[in-house]
């Protein structure tokens, strides 16, 4: 899988450029422009990071516009993972916790 991904104050977009193949939309660089900081532009056909890496994540306001217009209206290439800060220390404090501290 081709990946282009970026972390960004609470989390990181992950877009999976081989299901952007063929996408006639391309919904996040139109969310990214419309709500978001425009980061993203079309090239060859994908999309492609305007800023660098560090910049990108620090240009993104974390709106998630960018997910949410591509598996609405897109190819479903884009996913944004976000930290669950403190969710560890919670799950210690409730007994939920597994070996290894992973759940």
């Amino acid at each position: 899988m081709t990946t282009l991904e970026f972390p960004f104050r609470t989390g990181k977009v992950t877009i999976d450029l081989e299901k952007c193949r063929g996408c006639q939309s391309y919904a996040c660089v139109e969310a990214c422009a419309r709500f978001g900081g425009n980061l993203f532009k079309v090239e060859e056909g994908l999309p492609v990071l305007i800023p660098s890496v560090e910049e990108a994540g620090r240009r993104c306001i974390e709106d998630l516009a960018c997910e949410r217009y591509c598996q609405d209206n897109g190819n479903k290439g884009l996913q944004i993972t976000l930290k669950m800060f403190g969710l560890d220390e919670y799950r210690r404090k409730v007994g939920l916790t597994r070996h290894g501290g992973h759940t």
